[in-house]
């Protein structure tokens, strides 16, 4: 039975993403600290879900982070797709109204509940900073053509470079949606959104998908069921990676760093590290240190091998 909680998000699989999941889990455990109000969960691959280390365990059970199975994804794909992971642990089952997704290659500054606020219809999304996808003028109008949709009138203005007013475009590393089903149908926000991708990857014959299908098929999904979306401000998610100044990295609630090497240029850095050995037994320090060596991977490149 759902009850009024709300869920956070993550996903591991390979070693990679297992070291980033420490600083993460370590980071939300901070700032969410009342399991009675919201759920941390962790879902985990079928690859990975036997080989977790002692250390993330207790890391995990003292943080009050639930390990979920990640629902396979065999068959799911017209071919691998590592990113599509966070898609399946959005339409995962969970006893929560509303949920937030965010990526393992993140910290947490601040509190990231409340965003029920925006409606039970409502995604809440903060916009891509680049056109990473769909330069080309035909490449949306052939996307939501696929659909029988017409092209958006609307406009959301992107977060990095010249902050172009472009096509609805979001980062998929960060997405607050209801759990319960939309008015009249028995599937919600999430579901539909695996159904799209899984019709867009399959059907639709256009090039270049890949690692973008996710961030595609957003705003498809709300434009084929009925979605609407609230444009939350970058400091929600706020990308270091290649970003010249950082001086508002402290503002923000979300950091995401992408890799390690980006991370380790706030000067704050260490405080994050500093806050997962505090949530392991002293005797497990050595060892955590160790695992976090592992930042240093590539987690994509770990999750396809």
């Amino acid at each position: 039975m759902l009850d009024a909680k709300e869920s956070i998000l993550f996903v591991v699989d390979g070693t990679g993403l297992e070291a980033q999941s420490l600083l993460l889990a370590a980071s939300l455990a901070k700032h969410h600290p009342d399991r009675s109000t919201v759920d941390l969960i962790a879902y985990v691959s079928p690859r990975s879900a036997g080989s977790l280390t002692e250390v993330t365990r207790a890391l995990y059970a003292h943080c009050g982070v639930q390990v979920q199975p990640l629902p396979s994804a065999d068959g799911i794909w017209a071919k691998p797709y590592p990113h599509g992971n966070k898609i399946l642990a959005c339409a995962a089952p969970r006893g929560s109204t509303r949920s937030l997704f965010i990526d393992t290659d993140t910290v947490c500054l601040g509190g990231l509940t409340g965003l029920d606020l925006v409606g039970p219809d409502v995604v809440a999304l903060v916009p891509e900073g680049l056109p990473t996808w769909g330069k080309k003028p035909d490449k949306w109008q052939r996307a939501y053509d696929f659909f029988g949709l017409p092209l958006p009138e609307d406009r959301v203005q992107l977060t990095r470079g010249r902050q172009l007013d472009y096509l609805p475009y979001f980062n998929a590393g960060f997405i607050g949606f209801g759990d319960l089903p939309r008015p009249g149908a028995t599937t919600n926000f999430a579901q539909d959104w695996l159904q799209t991708a899984i019709d867009f990857d399959h059907g639709c014959p256009i090039k270049r998908k890949r690692p973008w299908l996710d961030q595609i098929t957003l705003p498809l999904t709300m434009k084929r069921f009925g979605f609407s979306y609230q444009v939350l401000h970058e400091l929600w998610n706020f990308s270091i990676a290649d970003r010249l100044k950082l001086s508002r990295a402290k503002k923000a609630r979300l950091i995401h760093y992408h890799r390690f090497v980006h991370l380790k240029r706030l000067d704050f850095h260490t405080i994050f590290i500093a806050d997962a050995l505090a949530c392991v037994p002293a005797a497990m320090a050595e060892a955590l240190l160790a695992q976090l060596s592992n930042l240093a991977v590539d987690p994509v490149e770990t999750a396809a091998a």
